[in-house]
C-alpha cells in the first residue's frame, strides 16, 4: 500500500492525495494550494517550512494505520472508506480541517483542550479575527502566524505529554535540545538523591545508552569501531562525575557541565526513574509556565475553575 501526495497542475487548489494497494486506487483533493516552489516532487512532500508539513506527515501516518486496521477487520472497499474519512476530515475547511481533526485525535487521550479552544484563546489574547492569522499544529503545541509575529501556545497537559514521551522513549538528543537544564536541576535540588541510590541506576542507564547506540549504528552503518574511543571518553567522564557527586549538590548540573549532550540526558532519565514522574512533570510545568515571565496565561472563562488555561509567548525562530 502506498500513499502519495502530488500537485495537480490543472487545479488552483492543487494538492492531492493518492492511495493505492495494487488492486485499487483512489485519488482526492486536499482542498489546498501549494506554491510549486515549496514542493519537493522527489519526496512527495512540502518543504519543512510549510505550515502544513507536520499535518501532512501525521495524516499519512494516520491513513496507513487505518488501512491496516480496516484490513484486519476484513472490511471491503478499504480505500473508499479511507477516502470518505478524509472527506469528513476536510469538512469544507480544506487542509485546516485535517489539521484540526488530527490534533484532536492525537491529543484527546492526553487531556489536551480541543483545537478550537486554542483558537478561542489566541483570539481572546490577540483581539484578531480568524482571517488575520494562520495556524500550524506541531505535536502538542500550536503556532499562530500573524503578519508581524509568530506565537506559540502550550498547556500543562501538552508539556506533560511531550516530556513523558521524551523520557519514556529515552530521547537523549531531544532531552538535551528541547528541555531546560535549569528546571531539571531545580526539580532535583528540592529533595536530592543520595549517592548510593543515584549512581547504580545511572550506571545502568549509561550502559543502556551505549548498548543502544552501538546497536543503532551497526544497523544503519555497519561499522562501530569509531564508537570505541567515544565510549572510553564517556566512561572517563562518568568516573569524574562519580567522584564529584557528593560535593556538587546538584547531580543534573554536574552532568551538564561535564557532558551536556550524553551524560546530562542520562542523568535526567535516572532522576525520573527514582522520583515520582507525575510529580516531576507537574513541577516542570509550574516552573516553565508560572515561573517564567516569557509566558502569559489565558483562561477562556475566568469564573470557571474547570476552564482550560493556555500559555502563550512569541516564538523565537
Amino acid at each position: 500500500m502506498k500513499i502519495a501526495y502530488f500537485l495537480n497542475t490543472g487545479r488552483k487548489k492543487n494538492l492531492y492525495c493518492r492511495i493505492s494497494d495494487g488492486t485499487e486506487r483512489v485519488t482526492f483533493s486536499l482542498e489546498h494550494t501549494i506554491d510549486p516552489k515549496e514542493w519537493n516532487a522527489k519526496k512527495e512532500e512540502t518543504e519543512n517550512e510549510n505550515l502544513y508539513y507536520f499535518t501532512l506527515s501525521d495524516f499519512k501516518e494516520y491513513l496507513t494505520k487505518r488501512y491496516f486496521q480496516l484490513n484486519t477487520e476484513e472490511k471491503e472497499n478499504v480505500l473508499t472508506i479511507l477516502k470518505n474519512e478524509a472527506s469528513d476530515f476536510l469538512d469544507g475547511s480544506g487542509i485546516e480541517g485535517i489539521a484540526k481533526n488530527m490534533f484532536n485525535i492525537t491529543n484527546e487521550k492526553n487531556g489536551l483542550p480541543k483545537y478550537d479552544e486554542y483558537l478561542q484563546a489566541f483570539e481572546k489574547y490577540s483581539k484578531l479575527k480568524k482571517e488575520d492569522y494562520e495556524v500550524q499544529t506541531i505535536g502538542q503545541i500550536i503556532h499562530f502566524h500573524t503578519k508581524d509575529q509568530i506565537y506559540e501556545i502550550d498547556t500543562y497537559a501538552g508539556k506533560t505529554t511531550e516530556l513523558k514521551s521524551l523520557i519514556e522513549r529515552k530521547s537523549y538528543s531531544e532531552i538535551y535540545t528541547q528541555t531546560s537544564e535549569t528546571i531539571w536541576s531545580d526539580i532535583y535540588a528540592d529533595p536530592g538523591i543520595e549517592k548510593h541510590k543515584f549512581l547504580p541506576v545511572m550506571l545502568n542507564e549509561w550502559e543502556r545508552y551505549w548498548d543502544t547506540t552501538y546497536k543503532r549504528i551497526k544497523e544503519n552503518i555497519g561499522k562501530t569501531d569509531h564508537l570505541d574511543k567515544m565510549k572510553e571518553r564517556s566512561w572517563r567522564e562518568f568516573q569524574v562525575y562519580m567522584e564529584c557527586y557528593d560535593d556538587s549538590g546538584d547531580a543534573i548540573r554536574l552532568a551538564y557541565e561535564i557532558d551536556d549532550s550524553d551524560l546530562y540526558p542520562i542523568a535526567v532519565i535516572t532522576m525520573m526513574n527514582i522520583f515520582d514522574a507525575k510529580t516531576c512533570y507537574e513541577e516542570y510545568c509550574e516552573l516553565e509556565f508560572d515561573g517564567n515571565t516569557e509566558w502569559e496565561s489565558i483562561s477562556l472563562d475566568d469564573d470557571d475553575w474547570d476552564s482550560p488555561v493556555f500559555y502563550i509567548k512569541p516564538y523565537d525562530i
